[in-house]
């Protein structure tokens, strides 16, 4: 089925569980029990928790007693951060044919594709891990 938009399933994958990090309010949470909890394989998820922590959004310990945690407070952390953290920095969209830039003077789509990224980018930034 088509999507009108989405994002990668590892930053799906981010979004839940850096929310699962939040609710754990500042104690540390496995990556073997986040992939139970929200249903993902372990090496996929790892890889992911790996961008979020090269970020700075969450700080992980290994071993015996390890895990993930928050390294900032919920509501410092948007919605917007962790897609960036995973995807990159959101480009506004712009009609593409191919590999090129739509060449049609007055496209077909107008301001149509920015607008969307505009009120998406806004909706994310608005979205932090304390609202949960």
């Amino acid at each position: 089925m088509a999507k009108v938009a989405g994002f990668s399933e590892a930053t799906y994958i981010g979004l839940h569980a850096m929310v699962l990090i939040a609710q754990k309010n500042g104690e540390r949470i496995s990556i073997k029990d986040m992939a139970e909890t929200i249903c993902v394989s372990e090496a996929h998820l790892a890889k992911v928790i790996l961008r979020l922590a090269h970020t700075g959004l969450i700080s992980t310990t290994r071993g015996p007693g390890g895990g993930a945690v928050l390294a900032k407070e919920p509501k410092e952390i948007s919605f917007l951060d962790i897609v960036e953290a995973i995807e990159g920095p959101l480009e506004n969209s712009k009609c593409v044919f191919g590999s090129k830039r739509c060449s049609h003077p007055g496209c077909i789509f107008g301001d149509f594709l920015e607008k969307m990224t505009k009120e998406a980018k806004e909706w994310l930034r608005s979205k932090t891990l304390d609202k949960f």
